[in-house]
């Protein structure tokens, strides 16, 4: 009688281990608006990244764009066209505003403007993000 209960115990402690949040669950999301403001033309070219550079962002965390729809965008793209300041080949594009990336896992991600010659402006922004502790 008491070997079918011990096992039931086990196995009962075993799903809870399987199906229990993580220990940082109870951390909840934070959403970072993009430069406190509204994604735009900057006052100088490097106001995204000196905004970026007092922040810590987690995976978990989300990113929100708020824009003019219509007059700007939010693209996803690689080192190279962060660079370049082009969208050949984006992984993600936003045109309506407010735009939400959802951080999945720690990595750095590139962002830019395709319209006209915002990003050449300082309408772009890479973010690192790291494994919520």
């Amino acid at each position: 009688m008491a070997i079918p209960s011990l096992l039931t115990a086990l196995l009962a402690g075993f799903i809870l281990l399987l199906v229990a949040p993580p220990p940082w669950s109870g951390v909840a999301a934070t959403d970072h608006v993009i430069g406190d403001s509204i994604w735009s033309i900057p006052t100088s070219n490097d106001h995204y990244r000196v905004w970026a550079s007092n922040r810590t962002f987690f995976a978990g965390d989300n990113l929100v764009f708020r824009f003019d729809t219509g007059m700007y965008n939010v693209m996803q793209v690689g080192r190279g066209e962060y660079d370049a300041c082009t969208a050949e080949d984006p992984y993600q594009i936003f045109d309506t505003s407010p735009a939400v990336y959802h951080i999945e896992f720690p990595d750095v991600r590139y962002f830019i403007s395709s319209i006209a010659n915002y990003c050449s402006l300082g309408v772009k922004i890479w973010l690192p993000s790291e494994k919520r502790p």
